[in-house]
This record gives structure tokens, sequence and C-alpha cells, in this order.
């Protein structure tokens, strides 16, 4: 599946190669020796020798003729530069020497592109020879010249290769993408279409690294259109080949009975496009996927070990030992079902080669195959150490990115592995092939390896790091790029803006977002080095950064997880993998873990394709309101939770779930035992977190009393930034209709209330309705001091761009959009608050495999929040200031953050409240707060408030009682149970 640990392998850039012409006859050589000896100042006159000289005998006559032009005319580097170019494809060495000549001559002619592009192709030959280091040093040569010649296509050559670099040795994606973005600015429109395609191709590439499909795709038919326009048959095979490997990818990912014949066909079409374009870069990836794609019959077993041998010869014939890996670890998995012998001796070559060139990205990959060799030929407990070993490597690859989001998205294309590992363990425990404690207290530690990674290491860094001070200059460029994204979110929501204007912002909020990013301070972090794998690809154990490491990141273990749980919890690890993977091969399956304090049990579930779609269904009965959700709701009860759940100890009353892919959707709380039974919640107080790591390391922080302050926001008033104002009756809307939402008049009731519930206690509110509940306000707030923050508002939730996620609130000063961002929300430095969203989807967004969602919810975790009370989708709003009032009675009573939402949807079902009313919120974080207690001699603030109503105040409460025994009636009439 075009198969890097998720990654697809950039094919070179080919700066200055056009695509191959046919072989010529020798007098087309003479012909380019008479044209550059008739203008010895054109460069493009010396291209011709490249453009002519196809084939080793032509190769051969050109070297002689370009060595005899160069002793004629020695101030001619392009000469030089060409004769590394013809020397390269046969003597890589000698291209070198030429390319390095040629650039110091063009250094000392003052010639800056002449220097770039011998530049850029030394440093191509350094790496093809597995020279890293040297090859870097040349990527920031090329970068210094680039940027003092203020040529903006130099420049864009520049960039391309600084992120093709980091692309190539699986570096930093985060910081390659945004590098080809600014690139992308500076080629389009007026940039040459040479240009244009490197750009795109290393762009598209990227793209697909970081899981980023969709934009890849858009790219691809960009890069496609263009070499169509241009007849560039080299990068037509190239974009059919890319084509097929990112459908590969995505029925990894959504499993199609039928899809693997149909990519065996493009695999096939792209291997005849790149035969006829002449391309042998194209060739080999096609011939490698075609011979991972072919079936296990005779004849498709014959054809695959041809196809792969003609690669790998192929791959040494062109000295690009990457293509050879690759080959190597593909032929390997195949050999394993009938020669394992043989296949074991290409595992190790593949590893020793990706070790010889000591990149992380070729070594995960290695170990990856090792391990696939292993299920299929050794013991499953030595199988299951060789994952292991791959899993290391796959750490240290992480660790590469320096960026948190480019982390979170490399490490979602491994994360079958991890499924994969995590589910044989526990396969293993119950075949007896390892000790069933042992395999559990394994498969938790991968399980917990693979947990909301980025957020842990976020958390555990700010508490044990300090963050980076910003200099002045840093600080006076960052702020006015902020300033420049709240003017420009400003401006597009205007609804009255044209299509036109609205692209020509959008690109320009790109372009801030991207600076934004790079400007933003860092939080100091130990980095593990690519040293920290030894020569045959293990990671180094003795490495004092991987000690650092490890001490920086306190995984939870089984056995200290169920020491800390209480008597009255139990946590539930989902891990929602495959049953097989594409080659029909065992891939882990799905299961889920219950850990109490009396031991932990496996149970298997159904894998996540049959998941998806049964959490999807739920969800829309849900949504219907009638009801209709009862037999859905039991019977994923009865898959995920009833075995579990029938032996728990009797004292559990808390269930702490860890979810796992389409279950971070999943209302808990309205599954039911029985479809005319109570739901989920009615027994237990339900809460989500990220691992188990998250949940040891918020209860080891020192508890702070439950005093302080309660900042309450409710209904901001936007009317300065909108035309008109109007009614909503759902906390929701779209990032571009954010001018559209309406007031929302209940959750001015919501505040007023919220505030009234916690006036008796010690956490005393301050709220802010309409203008006054700002951006600016909120901002500016104490926030060692706050408990509680409490947030009526919309939210509006960009799945494509999680970054431009927002709650809507009233701007307060001149420089703020009102749009409450993530980037924003991790700076406010809450301590170990609890925080209420009674807004739309805050706990819903982009889902990345292993990390979780990207949530509004998530952003609150990262500036310090302990738990968070959020909504899976759209609320009403009358319903969600219905529901928070009674939440509020019970959290102003001294309860626990689960305990209080338990009993306000309890007494909603009670009152037959549709599930989607109350099923859809839900906490995350820490369960057993306690944000709140009752000053001294205070009871309840909704107790007391039933002491002082007065004459009416009692009239209208025992109308209300009366009206919640009636529902009560109807509720057990249709149960079959009769009336109280």
């Amino acid at each position: 599946m075009g198969r890097l640990g998720g990654f697809t392998l950039s094919v070179g850039l080919a700066l200055c190669a056009p695509a191959r012409a046919a072989a010529a006859e020798p007098s087309a050589l003479a012909r380019c020796e008479e044209a550059f000896d008739a203008h010895p100042e054109d460069s493009e006159a010396a291209m011709c020798f490249f453009r002519k000289a196809q084939g080793q005998e032509a190769r051969d006559e050109a070297r002689r003729r370009l060595q005899g032009l160069i002793a004629r005319h020695p101030d001619r580097p392009w000469l030089t530069l060409v004769l590394g170019h013809v020397e390269l494809p046969s003597e890589p060495a000698l291209a070198e020497a030429s390319y390095r000549r040629a650039a110091l001559a063009f250094r000392s002619q003052g010639d800056a592109e002449g220097e770039v592009l011998a530049g850029i192709n030394v440093r191509n030959a350094l790496g093809m020879r597995g020279q890293t280091e040297e090859a870097h040093q040349w990527v920031l040569r090329v970068g210094e010249v680039a940027r003092a010649s203020g040529d903006p296509k130099l420049e864009v050559r520049a960039l391309i290769l600084e992120s093709a670099e980091l692309s190539d040795l699986g570096q930093d994606l985060g910081r390659a993408y945004r590098l080809l973005k600014r690139a992308e600015a500076l080629a389009f429109p007026g940039g040459t279409d040479g240009l244009k395609k490197q750009l795109l191709g290393t762009l598209a590439t990227v793209c697909v690294n970081l899981g980023r499909f969709d934009e890849a795709l858009d790219v691809y038919a960009r890069l496609e259109e263009l070499a169509e326009r241009t007849k560039d048959a080299g990068t037509e095979a190239r974009v059919r080949f890319a084509l097929a490997n990112l459908a590969w990818r995505r029925l990894d990912a959504r499993p199609d009975p039928g899809g693997r014949a149909a990519l065996l066909r493009m695999g096939r079409e792209a291997l005849t496009a790149s035969r006829r374009a002449g391309s042998k870069v194209s060739e080999m990836l096609s011939l490698r996927l075609v011979g991972e794609l072919l079936g296990d019959g005779p004849g498709e077993r014959s054809e695959a070990e041809d196809v792969l041998g003609r690669c790998i010869d192929l791959a040494r014939e062109t000295r690009l030992p990457e293509r050879r890996i690759a080959c190597l670890w593909t032929r390997a998995e195949r050999r394993a079902a009938v020669d394992a012998d043989a296949a074991w001796r290409d595992a190790d070559e593949a590893l020793a080669l990706a070790a010889e060139h000591d990149n992380p990205l070729y070594l995960a990959s290695a170990w990856r195959t090792r391990a696939t060799v292993a299920f299929r030929t050794r013991p499953l407990p030595e199988a299951l150490g060789h994952a292991e070993r791959a899993l290391d490597a796959v750490e240290v690859l992480r660790q590469w990115q320096r960026d948190a989001s480019s982390q979170a998205e490399l490490f979602s294309n491994w994360a079958s592995d991890y499924h994969r590992l995590a589910g044989r363990t526990l396969e293993a425990g119950e075949a007896s092939a390892v000790p069933p404690r042992e395999a559990l207290e394994r498969a938790f530690a991968v399980s917990e390896r693979l947990r909301a990674r980025t957020l842990f290491e976020t958390l555990v860094a700010s508490r044990a790091l300090p963050t980076q001070e910003e200099s002045p200059e840093q600080r006076k460029a960052r702020d006015g790029v902020l300033r420049g994204l709240s003017v420009t979110q400003r401006r597009l929501l205007d609804p009255a803006l044209s299509a036109s204007e609205r692209a020509r912002l959008l690109a320009e909020l790109q372009e801030l977002e991207r600076r934004e990013r790079e400007l933003r301070p860092a939080t100091r972090r130990t980095e593990l080095p690519l040293a920290s794998l030894d020569a045959t690809g293990r990671p180094r154990e003795q490495e004092p950064h991987s000690a650092a490491r490890r001490a920086e990141l306190p995984f939870a273990s089984l056995a200290a997880t169920e020491q800390h749980l209480g008597e009255e919890e139990a946590l539930l690890v989902f891990l929602a993998g495959a049953d097989h993977d594409l080659q029909g091969e065992p891939a882990g399956g799905a299961w889920v873990l219950a850990v109490t304090r009396e031991g932990t049990h496996a149970y298997r579930i159904p894998e996540r394709a049959r998941l998806r779609p049964a959490v999807a269904l739920l969800s829309g009965l849900i949504e219907r309101r009638d009801g209709s959700e009862a037999a859905a709701a039991s019977a994923l009860y009865a898959q995920l939770l009833a075995p579990a759940l029938r032996e728990l100890p009797s004292k559990v009353s808390r269930l702490l779930l860890v979810p796992d892919g389409p279950l971070h959707d999943l209302p808990f709380a309205a599954l039911r035992e029985r479809a005319d039974g109570p739901p989920l919640m009615a027994r237990y107080e339900l809460a989500r977190v990220p691992s188990a790591s998250l949940l040891h390391y918020w209860r080891a922080q020192p508890e702070r009393p439950p005093e302080g302050e309660a900042l309450v926001l409710a209904d901001p008033d936007r009317s300065d930034s909108r035309q008109g104002a109007m009614v909503a009756t759902a906390r929701g809307g779209v990032f571009l209709e954010t001018a559209s939402l309406g007031a929302l008049p209940e959750a001015r009731r919501e505040g007023r209330t919220v505030s009234e519930a916690l006036e008796d206690t010690a956490v005393k509110p301050r709220l802010l309705i309409g203008a006054e509940a700002s951006e600016q306000a909120l901002k500016s707030s104490r926030w060692d001091a706050v408990r509680i923050l409490h947030v009526a508002a919309h939210a509006v939730v960009d799945v494509e761009s999680p970054e431009r996620s927002a709650l809507v609130l009233a701007p307060g000063a001149a420089g703020e959009d009102g749009l409450l961002q993530p980037r924003e929300i991790t700076e406010l430095r809450l301590r170990d608050a609890l925080v209420v969203l009674s807004s739309c989807r805050g706990a819903s967004g982009a889902l990345l495999a292993g990390e979780g969602v990207l949530s509004l919810a998530r952003a609150f975790f990262e500036s310090g929040a302990r738990a968070v009370v959020a909504s899976l989708w759209p609320m009403r709003d009358a319903e969600a200031a219905e529901l928070l009032e009674r939440y509020y009675r019970h959290l102003a009573a001294g309860q626990g953050t689960a305990s209080a939402l338990r009993e306000a949807q309890r007494e909603a079902w009670e009152d037959g409240e549709p599930a989607a009313m109350w099923a859809g919120l839900g906490v995350m974080g820490d369960a057993a707060l306690v944000p709140v207690r009752p000053a001294a001699g205070a009871g309840p603030r909704g107790v007391g408030r039933t002491v002082f109503l007065g004459l009416s105040g009692l009239l209208a409460l025992g109308l209300s009682g009366l009206g919640m025994w009636r529902a009560r009636r109807k509720r057990r009439e249709r149960a079959g149970g009769g009336a109280a």
C-alpha cells in the first residue's frame, strides 16, 4: 500500500531534469556541441547534452564532448553541471564531484541561480549515498544563497529542497508542510511549469505522509492537469502511481471486499504509464505496488516474484537504496508464506540497508517487515518480540517530528501496528502461548503507548519544563500575526462577502496560520537523536536521551492502574482494531479490557469496520427523538459491554471509558441492557478518559481546595459584528456561517441559574452576559483563581482545519474577533479547573487514530483543565439550559463532576426527555473531581431555593412536581411497569 509506516516515499526532485526522451543518434550530440560553441553564454545549449544523452552509449559520447567543451570554455560551469547529470545514472561519485565543482564555480562568479541548482544536485547525490549530515549542510547553503538573491523562484527551489529533506528522512513533517505552503504562495500563479510540478509533487507526498488524504487528492489533481497540459509523460506516470497508492491507503482505513482488484488494475495502469514514459523511478514504485497487490494463487505468486525481482534489479542499477529497501521488504512479506528462509534473508537485507543509511523512516518500516515475517513464520511469542521492537523504531521516528500536530498526524498512520500487537498479544494469552497475566500487562502497555500521546507529552512537559522564552522581536512578530488573524477572520464573518473575496481572504488566513505556528513558543522537550538506533536498526537502550524520554513519560502500568482505581471504579479500555488486514492476515481484532482493583479481564468486541456503521445508526436514531433507538442501543450494549459488566465487582458504580476509533462518537449514556430497560447512566456514573496514564497524571497533581471563582459567560452579544440578530434553537453552526448565528436567550437564563446555584458555595460566580461575555474579558481573567469556567454560547467545529474551530464570543476589543480558537485556549493556563461547554459539539472534531478527537474540549485539557463537560452533538438552547441547571444543582451540593451529571441525566430521563436531550453531554477527564463545596452552614443552593419561594413559588413547585410524577408514570406504563 505504498507502506512505509504510512509514508509514500519521495521520488526525488529532479530539479534540473526534464522527462526522459527517446535514445538519440550520436549526430544529435554533435549538433549540441555545435550549438554551444555558437552560443556559450546560453545555459539551455548546455542542457541539450542531457536531453539527448539517453542510453549508456550516448552518455559516454556526451561525457567526452562535454569534457572537451569544458577544456575550451573553463568559465562556463553550466557544462560541468550538465556533466554531472550525464554521469549520475552510472557513476554517482563522479557526478557528485562534478556538481561540487560547478557549485564552487558558480559561487566564484556570483551566479546565484547556478549555485542553487548545483547545490541541490550535490545534496541529492549525497543523499543517494546516505551521507545525510553533509547533504544537510548543502541544504543550508542553498537556502542562504536563495534568500540572499531576492529571487522568488530560487527561494521556492530552496524551500522545496528543505521540505523534501525533512520528508525523505521522516523528520518534522509539519515543518515540511508549512515550508511547502509558503513556497506555493510564491510559485503560483507566476512560476514556471517545471517549478510548479516540483512543488506539487513534494507537497502531495508530505500530505499523504501526514494522513491528509483529501488535500493530497486535490494536489494530485492539480499536478495531473499540469502534466497533461505540458505533455509531461513522466509526471503523468508518477501521478497515476500516486493515485493508486492513495486509493490503497483509503482502502486500508475503510476495507471494501472488491477494492483490491480495482487497485491492482490501477497499479498495472501506473506501471504501463511509467514504462511508456521511460521513468525508472516511477516504474520501481509501480512494480512494488503491483507485487504487493497480487494474490496468492500460483500464477500471481510467480508474477509477484518476477515484478519484485525486476524492482530490486532496477534499484541496484539506478543506485536508489530506498527503492531497493521497499522492494525487499515487500518481497520478504510475500515469501514468508512459501519460503521462510528466503523471506528472512530479504528482511535482514532491508534492515541492514536502512541502518546503513541511518534513516528512521526506513528503519521503522524495515522492523515492521521483520514483525510481519515473524508472525507468519515463527512461534507467536517470538513474533510478539519482533513487533515490540518495531514499535520502538516507530517511537524514534515519531520523536523526529518537532511539531505536536505533525507528531499526532504521523502517529495515526501507525495505529494499526499498535492494534495488531495488542490484539495478537491478547490472543497469545487466550491460547496460553504467553501467560495470561503477562499478556494482559503487555497489551495494556502497548495501548498506553498509543493513546493521546501528544496530549500526554504536552501536559507532562508543561509541568516539568518551562515554555521557551520569546525574544522581544519574536513577541512583536507573533503579536502582529495574531492581529492579522483577528482582522482577517472578522472580515470573513461578513455575510456580504463575494465568493472571490472570500477565497482570497481564506488564502490569506492560511498563510497567517502558517506564520503563527512557526512563531509559536515551544515547550522545551527532550528529543531522541537519530543515533538512538544502533547499527541493526534497534533503538539503543543505553542512550541517555532515551532514558530521559522514558522518565519524562511515565506510562501507567496495568498493576499501578489496578492499584490506584477506587473500589467503585472500573476502567474500560477499548481497542477498535481489525480482524484481518488487506492481505487476509490476522490483524489483532478488537477488544475491551475491563480493569478494576480486583484484576483485569479481556473481552472480544466487533471489529472497527462493523462498529462504525452501528455507532452512526444509533446516533441517527437518537436524533429522531421518538425512542426508536432502543433496539440499536441494546444491540451495542450486548456487543461492547455485556460480558465485561456481568463480571464487574458489585461495588463498581463508575465506569471510566477509554474509547477508540468510532467509539469516540458513541453516546455510551444511551446504551441499555434491554430495549425496554433503563439506560447505562441510570446504573453507572460515566466519564471518558484519553488514557490511563493521563488519569494517573491528573490524580497525582496536588488537590486544590474547592473554592475560588466560577467564570460564567452566557449568550455573547455579537450585534456589533453582524447585521441584526436571530433567535437560534440549536447551539451550532458552520464556521463560514458564524455571522448568521442567532442569540441564545435560554443561555442567559442558564447563566443566571448557574450563578445562583453557586452563590452559597465557596466558588463565587462572576457572570458575564451579552457584550460582557467577550473574548477580551475571558483572556484577561485571573486564571489561578478560576475553579469553574462555564460557557453557554455557540461553537463552530471545522473538521478539516481543527484549529479554526471556536467558541463564539463577543469580541470585547478592537483587536479580537470573538472566536476563541484552540491556539488561544491552550494559552489560558487553567489550573485543574472544571470547564463546562454548554455549546454545540464541544467534544467532537477531527479524529486521529490513537490520538483521539481534536476537539475544543481537548484544547482546554492542554490549557490545564482537569475535567471538561461537553456535548457530542448540537444542543437545543432550552434543553441545554434545563440540563445544565440540574447539573449545577447537584454540583453545588458537593458532588463530583461525573456524579452530578449522572443525576441530572437520570432526572431528565425520568421526566420523559428524549435521549437527544441528555445522552450527548458527557464528562471527560477526572470523574472524581469535586470543584465545589457548600459554604459553611449553607445547604445546596437548589434545596434552599424551595424555602424562600413564597406562595406562588410553592404552587409552581407543586405543579412542576405533579408534571414530573405524570411523566414518570407515563414512562413506567410504556415500560410495562404500571402506575405508581
